[in-house]
């Protein structure tokens, strides 16, 4: 479920409830909204009506006149006196804080943990809990459940949004350089070795004296010593990075919660699904990994390209300590593992681009423009794991 409502400048999102014991959703959602202010404007309440309409027919509960209190300083909910609208026994309900609502009720540890597990996946998202308990004739409180809610404030202009978001610095100037320079040689040294693969691209006029093919191998031989240098100067940084979003503690998850959080952004990437993932500032823990084996995967083809280099000038002292990967394991196999680890390079490229796209576009969380202006903004009251 998902019900919006935009009142002025302010626009409130209503999910799923989660109801607790013997509680239903229909009954808590409308519990919920009969215990609103009655002649108010909060868009909250608001909400809270149009989503009991919309999901059960009606609100079901009528509201005594005059009973509404509104929270105060030490007593972080409302309460009111509702009624069944088909006659039936009147009950006081208090809406507001979740943890303060089930200490009130005396709620056993198992329940609220409970609460707590099903509130966590929404409360990455920034959304907060409203919850519910009722009592009769001034009796004990019972714990009947909460409902997760969020609201954010309408902008028309840019200016307007900056007061919703937040601003992270991420990634500095040399490592967003040497990003682009990582991707243009990538693409030079791909282009170049489908042709030195596949010599048939090169057959062109008369082939007596041109010189086609050794022009391509210089240049991916070239490109070959940028990419090195850029892979050299991208480890350099991790000594030198201006925040914990750069330095080699980025590139392994080592916590317990990061191991969990590893195995639910899995399933969130496999089945496509947006805003359900834990949420962090820098890499999430898949992303690690994959940056981590990306490394590996580049310093895997830096040898074998050189391995096959050496078989040129197999005695030259820097050549040398590549040939024995030549004699272990074949030439024909080398070259192949080296043609093999180009195509795991495009297809992590292409992969790399959908999901950049992806987050940038569905989820709003500024994937691709940080690559290039150093930052993020982010939504105030959205909670990330590596803050």
């Amino acid at each position: 479920m998902k019900t919006r409502v935009e009142i002025g400048d302010v626009g409130v999102m209503v999910r799923d409830p989660l109801p607790s014991g013997s509680t239903t959703a229909q009954e808590l959602l409308r519990m919920a909204a009969a215990a609103s202010c009655n002649g108010g404007d909060d868009p909250g309440d608001a909400a809270l009506v149009r989503a009991a309409v919309e999901e059960t027919g009606s609100i079901g509960f009528s509201q005594k006149e005059g009973s509404w209190i509104a929270p105060g300083r030490t007593r972080p909910y409302s309460t009111a006196l509702i009624k069944p609208e088909g006659g039936g026994e009147e009950l006081e309900v208090a809406r507001g804080d979740l943890s303060f609502l089930m200490r009130m009720c005396g709620v056993s540890r198992e329940t609220c943990m409970q609460m707590e597990k099903a509130m966590h996946a929404y409360a990455h998202q920034g959304y907060r809990a409203v919850a519910l308990a009722t009592r009769r004739n001034g009796g004990a409180w019972e714990f009947r459940g909460a409902i997760p809610m969020i609201a954010n404030r309408l902008v028309k202009s840019i200016r307007d949004a900056r007061t919703d978001f937040r601003y992270f610095p991420l990634w500095d100037w040399p490592l967003r350089v040497l990003h682009w320079m990582w991707v243009a040689s990538v693409l030079t040294l791909a282009a170049t070795g489908i042709c030195i693969a596949e010599g048939w691209f090169l057959i062109r006029g008369e082939l007596t004296s041109r010189f086609e093919f050794g022009d391509v191998r210089f240049i991916h031989y070239a490109v070959a010593w940028i990419l090195v240098a850029v892979l050299i100067l991208r480890f350099s940084l991790f000594f030198f990075a201006s925040n914990k979003y750069q330095t080699f503690a980025s590139l392994f998850p080592v916590s317990r919660q990061r191991w969990v959080d590893l195995y639910q952004t899995a399933l969130d990437y496999f089945f496509a699904r947006s805003f359900d993932g834990p949420r962090y500032i820098g890499h999430n823990p898949l992303q690690q990994w994959t940056y981590t084996g990306v490394y590996g995967l580049f310093t895997f083809m830096v040898v074998t390209g050189f391995a096959l280099y050496a078989l040129y000038q197999p005695t030259h002292w820097f050549y040398s300590w590549f040939m024995p990967l030549n004699d272990w394991i074949g030439v024909a196999n080398v070259r192949l593992l080296h043609l093999i680890g180009m195509w795991c390079f495009l297809l992590f490229a292409t992969i790399h681009v959908y999901l950049s796209i992806l987050a940038g576009n569905v989820d709003r969380d500024g994937t691709i423009s940080s690559m290039f202006s150093g930052g993020r903004w982010v939504r105030r009251g959205v909670r990330f794991h590596d803050e």
